[in-house]
């Protein structure tokens, strides 16, 4: 991983611990292709928390599928760390 992506997750961890108190709710956003296998991969990811909210979109084209994951995480650092895991996925976008 680049120092560019490693300053952001820094940044954004310092971000998050700042401005709430944890555990809290957050809202992950995403886009990714439509292929069955990426989905997969996204939505395991976040197997292992309880009570998930998982919401989806197609674009139009039927290329594209925005998704946005709602869970009370435990601490900033966990959700660096669906950060990461997230972007092994080809060509996802985080917003």
């Amino acid at each position: 991983m680049n120092n560019d992506n490693n300053d952001f997750y820094e940044r954004l961890e310092k971000q998050l611990s700042d401005s709430s108190s944890w555990p809290s709710l957050y809202r992950f956003k995403f886009i990714i292709k439509s292929e069955i296998n990426d989905i997969d991969q996204l939505k395991s990811i976040f197997n292992d928390i309880k009570n998930v909210d998982i919401s989806y979109r197609v674009s139009s084209n039927k290329k594209f599928t925005s998704f946005s994951i709602t869970a009370v995480m435990k601490s900033p650092s966990f959700i660096i760390k669906k950060y990461k895991l997230a972007s092994k996925i080809n060509g996802i976008i985080s917003l």
